[in-house]
Protein backbone atom coordinates (compact mmCIF):
# COMPACT_ATOMS: atom_id res chain seq x y z
CA UNK A 1 0.00 0.00 0.00
CA UNK A 2 2.17 3.05 -1.17
CA UNK A 3 0.68 6.62 -0.68
CA UNK A 4 2.33 7.66 -3.84
CA UNK A 5 -0.62 6.46 -6.10
CA UNK A 6 -3.03 8.27 -4.48
CA UNK A 7 -1.19 11.73 -3.79
CA UNK A 8 -1.42 12.71 -7.55
CA UNK A 9 -5.01 12.67 -6.89
CA UNK A 10 -5.33 14.21 -4.05
CA UNK A 11 -6.06 18.03 -4.43
CA UNK A 12 -8.39 17.21 -7.29
CA UNK A 13 -9.91 14.46 -5.67
CA UNK A 14 -13.95 14.59 -6.47
CA UNK A 15 -15.34 10.79 -5.49
CA UNK A 16 -14.91 9.89 -8.98
CA UNK A 17 -17.27 12.45 -10.67
CA UNK A 18 -14.56 13.06 -13.24
CA UNK A 19 -16.80 9.73 -14.86
CA UNK A 20 -19.68 11.19 -16.94
CA UNK A 21 -22.09 8.44 -15.66
CA UNK A 22 -21.37 8.70 -12.03
CA UNK A 23 -22.29 12.55 -12.66
CA UNK A 24 -25.51 11.31 -14.27
CA UNK A 25 -26.58 9.93 -10.99
CA UNK A 26 -25.97 12.42 -8.72
CA UNK A 27 -24.96 16.35 -8.91
CA UNK A 28 -21.83 15.71 -6.15
CA UNK A 29 -19.42 13.06 -4.39
CA UNK A 30 -21.27 14.13 -1.28
CA UNK A 31 -24.58 12.65 -2.68
CA UNK A 32 -23.17 9.44 -2.76
CA UNK A 33 -21.24 9.61 0.81
CA UNK A 34 -24.47 10.53 2.38
CA UNK A 35 -26.23 7.31 1.40
CA UNK A 36 -23.45 5.41 3.79
CA UNK A 37 -23.32 7.96 5.94
CA UNK A 38 -27.31 8.19 7.07
CA UNK A 39 -27.07 4.08 6.68
CA UNK A 40 -24.12 4.78 9.41
CA UNK A 41 -26.40 6.71 11.62
CA UNK A 42 -29.19 4.51 11.37
CA UNK A 43 -27.26 1.79 12.75
CA UNK A 44 -25.06 3.59 15.25
CA UNK A 45 -27.57 6.29 17.06
CA UNK A 46 -24.45 6.67 19.37
CA UNK A 47 -22.78 8.86 16.96
CA UNK A 48 -24.78 11.91 17.83
CA UNK A 49 -23.74 11.87 21.63
CA UNK A 50 -19.86 12.72 21.34
CA UNK A 51 -18.92 10.12 23.31
CA UNK A 52 -17.93 7.01 20.65
CA UNK A 53 -14.27 7.06 19.01
CA UNK A 54 -14.46 6.25 15.67
CA UNK A 55 -11.59 5.23 13.26
CA UNK A 56 -12.00 5.93 9.54
CA UNK A 57 -9.22 3.41 8.10
CA UNK A 58 -8.37 4.58 4.46
CA UNK A 59 -10.08 7.81 4.81
CA UNK A 60 -8.64 10.07 1.63
CA UNK A 61 -9.63 13.43 1.92
CA UNK A 62 -12.22 12.55 4.94
CA UNK A 63 -15.51 12.91 3.25
CA UNK A 64 -17.30 10.05 5.15
CA UNK A 65 -16.09 12.25 8.23
CA UNK A 66 -17.31 15.46 7.38
CA UNK A 67 -20.63 14.33 5.51
CA UNK A 68 -21.16 12.20 8.94
CA UNK A 69 -20.62 15.89 10.72
CA UNK A 70 -22.46 17.69 8.39
CA UNK A 71 -26.07 14.99 9.37
CA UNK A 72 -24.96 15.42 12.86
CA UNK A 73 -22.50 13.68 13.98
CA UNK A 74 -20.51 14.48 17.14
CA UNK A 75 -18.04 11.63 17.40
CA UNK A 76 -14.65 11.66 18.63
CA UNK A 77 -12.97 11.25 14.64
CA UNK A 78 -9.98 9.52 13.65
CA UNK A 79 -8.79 9.61 10.24
CA UNK A 80 -5.55 7.36 8.69
CA UNK A 81 -4.18 7.03 5.39
CA UNK A 82 -1.14 5.84 3.30
CA UNK A 83 -1.52 9.29 0.87
CA UNK A 84 -0.10 12.41 3.18
CA UNK A 85 -1.61 14.27 0.12
CA UNK A 86 -5.09 13.31 1.01
CA UNK A 87 -4.70 13.57 4.82
CA UNK A 88 -3.82 17.67 3.69
CA UNK A 89 -6.66 17.50 1.90
CA UNK A 90 -8.70 16.63 5.09
CA UNK A 91 -7.81 19.32 6.78
CA UNK A 92 -8.07 22.32 3.97
CA UNK A 93 -11.83 20.91 2.97
CA UNK A 94 -12.88 20.17 6.65
CA UNK A 95 -15.45 23.39 7.52
CA UNK A 96 -14.78 25.98 9.73
CA UNK A 97 -18.38 25.44 11.29
CA UNK A 98 -17.36 22.58 12.60
CA UNK A 99 -14.31 23.47 14.72
CA UNK A 100 -11.31 21.67 15.01
CA UNK A 101 -10.63 18.85 12.11
CA UNK A 102 -10.64 15.37 13.10
CA UNK A 103 -6.51 13.61 14.64
CA UNK A 104 -4.92 12.40 11.44
CA UNK A 105 -2.32 10.03 11.03
CA UNK A 106 -0.23 8.70 8.28
CA UNK A 107 -0.27 4.89 7.67
CA UNK A 108 2.73 3.43 6.39
CA UNK A 109 1.32 -0.04 4.64
CA UNK A 110 -2.04 -1.57 6.40
CA UNK A 111 -0.67 -1.23 10.12
CA UNK A 112 -1.47 1.87 11.64
CA UNK A 113 0.11 3.86 15.05
CA UNK A 114 -3.07 3.34 17.10
CA UNK A 115 -3.24 1.13 20.34
CA UNK A 116 -5.12 -2.12 20.64
CA UNK A 117 -8.97 -1.68 21.66
CA UNK A 118 -8.70 1.86 20.83
CA UNK A 119 -11.91 2.13 19.14
CA UNK A 120 -15.91 1.78 19.52
CA UNK A 121 -16.65 1.62 15.68
CA UNK A 122 -14.19 1.66 12.44
CA UNK A 123 -15.52 2.18 8.70
CA UNK A 124 -13.37 1.37 5.91
CA UNK A 125 -15.00 3.13 3.06
CA UNK A 126 -14.00 2.00 -0.59
CA UNK A 127 -10.48 1.33 0.57
CA UNK A 128 -10.40 -2.83 0.00
CA UNK A 129 -10.92 -2.68 -3.97
CA UNK A 130 -7.12 -0.85 -3.78
CA UNK A 131 -5.45 -2.77 -1.71
CA UNK A 132 -3.86 -6.19 -3.11
CA UNK A 133 -5.38 -9.16 -2.60
CA UNK A 134 -2.79 -11.06 -0.63
CA UNK A 135 -2.12 -7.86 1.67
CA UNK A 136 -5.94 -7.61 2.62
CA UNK A 137 -5.68 -9.99 5.13
CA UNK A 138 -3.36 -7.36 7.33
CA UNK A 139 -5.63 -4.84 7.00
CA UNK A 140 -8.67 -7.09 8.45
CA UNK A 141 -6.05 -8.18 11.49
CA UNK A 142 -5.41 -4.59 11.84
CA UNK A 143 -8.84 -3.41 11.89
CA UNK A 144 -9.90 -6.09 14.57
CA UNK A 145 -6.73 -5.32 16.41
CA UNK A 146 -7.95 -1.75 17.19
CA UNK A 147 -11.44 -1.84 17.66
CA UNK A 148 -12.69 -2.68 21.13
CA UNK A 149 -14.12 -5.70 22.38
CA UNK A 150 -17.73 -5.46 21.81
CA UNK A 151 -16.70 -2.69 18.93
CA UNK A 152 -18.12 -2.06 15.68
CA UNK A 153 -16.42 -2.38 11.89
CA UNK A 154 -18.25 -1.40 9.17
CA UNK A 155 -17.11 -2.16 5.66
CA UNK A 156 -18.37 0.03 2.70
CA UNK A 157 -17.32 -1.89 -1.03
CA UNK A 158 -18.34 -1.38 -4.75
CA UNK A 159 -20.78 -3.99 -5.21
CA UNK A 160 -19.05 -6.13 -8.63
CA UNK A 161 -22.15 -7.57 -9.17
CA UNK A 162 -23.73 -4.65 -10.14
CA UNK A 163 -22.93 -3.84 -14.18
CA UNK A 164 -22.84 -0.58 -13.86
CA UNK A 165 -20.31 -0.23 -11.16
CA UNK A 166 -17.74 -2.35 -13.34
CA UNK A 167 -18.15 -0.14 -16.03
CA UNK A 168 -17.87 3.19 -13.92
CA UNK A 169 -14.79 1.51 -12.00
CA UNK A 170 -12.96 0.48 -15.20
CA UNK A 171 -13.13 4.20 -16.29
CA UNK A 172 -12.12 5.96 -13.23
CA UNK A 173 -8.20 6.78 -13.06
CA UNK A 174 -8.45 6.70 -9.37
CA UNK A 175 -9.68 3.35 -9.51
CA UNK A 176 -6.83 2.03 -12.63
CA UNK A 177 -5.73 -0.64 -10.37
CA UNK A 178 -8.84 -1.64 -8.44
CA UNK A 179 -9.51 -5.35 -8.13
CA UNK A 180 -13.41 -5.36 -7.20
CA UNK A 181 -14.42 -7.92 -3.86
CA UNK A 182 -17.53 -9.06 -3.33
CA UNK A 183 -19.39 -8.98 0.22
CA UNK A 184 -18.77 -13.07 0.61
CA UNK A 185 -14.82 -12.00 0.43
CA UNK A 186 -15.51 -9.69 2.83
CA UNK A 187 -17.26 -11.69 5.03
CA UNK A 188 -14.68 -14.61 5.12
CA UNK A 189 -11.60 -12.11 5.75
CA UNK A 190 -13.21 -10.68 9.01
CA UNK A 191 -13.89 -14.19 9.93
CA UNK A 192 -10.49 -15.21 9.37
CA UNK A 193 -8.79 -12.09 11.33
CA UNK A 194 -11.44 -12.21 14.75
CA UNK A 195 -14.95 -13.64 16.01
CA UNK A 196 -17.26 -11.14 14.63
CA UNK A 197 -21.62 -11.72 14.40
CA UNK A 198 -21.92 -10.31 10.49
CA UNK A 199 -24.55 -9.00 8.39
CA UNK A 200 -24.58 -7.75 4.83
CA UNK A 201 -26.72 -5.08 3.26
CA UNK A 202 -26.94 -3.26 -0.22
CA UNK A 203 -27.32 -0.06 -0.82
CA UNK A 204 -27.75 2.80 -3.87
CA UNK A 205 -30.54 1.36 -5.93
CA UNK A 206 -31.59 4.07 -6.69
CA UNK A 207 -30.18 8.01 -7.65
CA UNK A 208 -28.72 9.29 -4.76
CA UNK A 209 -29.88 12.69 -4.72
CA UNK A 210 -33.49 11.76 -5.08
CA UNK A 211 -34.61 12.57 -1.67
CA UNK A 212 -38.08 10.86 -2.19
CA UNK A 213 -36.60 7.00 -3.15
CA UNK A 214 -34.53 6.67 -0.08
CA UNK A 215 -36.88 4.26 1.18
CA UNK A 216 -37.00 2.37 -1.95
CA UNK A 217 -33.56 1.83 -1.41
CA UNK A 218 -33.79 1.00 2.27
CA UNK A 219 -36.71 -1.64 1.42
CA UNK A 220 -34.53 -3.51 -1.42
CA UNK A 221 -31.14 -4.05 0.74
CA UNK A 222 -31.66 -7.60 1.03
CA UNK A 223 -31.02 -7.56 -2.84
CA UNK A 224 -27.55 -8.43 -3.99
CA UNK A 225 -27.38 -5.30 -6.92
CA UNK A 226 -26.94 -2.17 -5.62
CA UNK A 227 -23.92 -0.17 -6.60
CA UNK A 228 -22.46 -0.78 -2.99
CA UNK A 229 -22.70 -3.07 -0.15
CA UNK A 230 -22.17 -2.55 4.01
CA UNK A 231 -20.50 -5.88 5.86
CA UNK A 232 -21.47 -4.98 9.59
CA UNK A 233 -19.02 -6.57 12.21
CA UNK A 234 -19.92 -7.05 15.54
CA UNK A 235 -16.32 -7.86 17.64
CA UNK A 236 -17.43 -10.56 20.11
CA UNK A 237 -16.69 -9.36 23.66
Amino acid sequence: MSGAEFDQHAAAYDGGLDNPVKRMMGDSADQFIAVKARWLLRREKGLFDGKLKLLDYGCGAGDLMRVLTDLGARADFTGCDVSQGMLAEVVKRWPARHGVPPFLSVQYGPRTPFADGQFDVATISAVLHHIPVTERPVVYAELARVLKPGGRLYVFEHNPRNPLVRYVIARTPIDANAILLDAREVRAGLQDSARYDLDTDYLMFMPPGVAFLRDVDRALAWLPLGAQYVVAAVKSR
